[in-house]
């Protein structure tokens, strides 16, 4: 995508709906959203981050690699001149408007959303951290969501092996992922949280024992 306009009126879609806008910034995820769209003008205005590390390493770049989830599309685009200004009171970043953007749909296959009376949980170790999470949703594809606490940090690319899917009525099992995207939600009762995608990378066994699950639990 090329035209200003399009890919203004994207960017306002994205902020209208407060989708969530991921960059590395270094050894850290800059989480953010978009505050205003000027393709006229040539800038957009993102908010900073909760974590100031993130942004200090954000505005040394000379070129930053944005990443957006918008509804069926995965948005990827490149800014220059990152610098901080204050909007309607705050800090926030500024950044040159994008010359263009790679658009993708993110979905070749169905997906499976899971049901609340479904409990499957994800158990996660990355280090000396270990925590469960909730899966919202799979596809045949082999991508799932998780939610987790905002405060975790999760960054796109990042491989998590052995993670172990657990249901109360059936044995654990072991799958590795690669996290592909991260988006800031709200659960049902009003509290912070963030979903990352996940491609399931482990072997055709591990993958075809978990599609089963899923579809024997969703379908029936």
């Amino acid at each position: 995508m090329r035209s200003v306009i399009e890919m203004e009126h994207l960017l306002e879609a994205v902020r209208a709906a407060g989708d969530a806008v991921t960059a590395d910034a270094g050894e850290n995820m800059f989480l953010s959203r978009v505050l205003k769209v000027n393709g006229e003008e040539g800038f957009m205005v993102l908010a900073c981050c909760d974590h100031k590390p993130a942004n200090r390493a954000l505005l040394l770049e000379r070129a930053v690699a944005f990443r957006i989830s918008h509804r069926s599309r995965h948005v990827e685009f490149l800014c220059r001149g990152l610098h901080e200004v204050m909007f309607q009171g705050a800090a926030a970043i500024q950044a040159a408007f994008p010359a263009a953007m790679v658009v993708r749909q993110r979905r070749d296959h169905a997906r499976y959303k899971v049901p609340s009376a479904v409990s499957l949980l994800c158990e996660i170790s990355i280090g000396a951290l270990s925590f469960d999470c909730e899966v919202v949703d799979v596809s045949l594809a082999g991508i799932g969501a998780v939610l987790y606490e905002p405060d975790i940090q999760i960054e796109p690319g990042m491989r998590i092996h052995r993670a172990r899917i657990r249901h109360p009525q059936r044995p654990p099992i072991l799958v590795d992922l690669e996290v592909r995207h991260v988006t800031r939600v709200m659960r049902p009762e009003g509290r912070p949280a963030l979903r990352a995608g996940c491609q399931i990378v482990g072997g055709a066994k591990d993958l075809g024992d978990l599609m089963r699950l899923f579809v024997t639990e969703l379908d029936g």
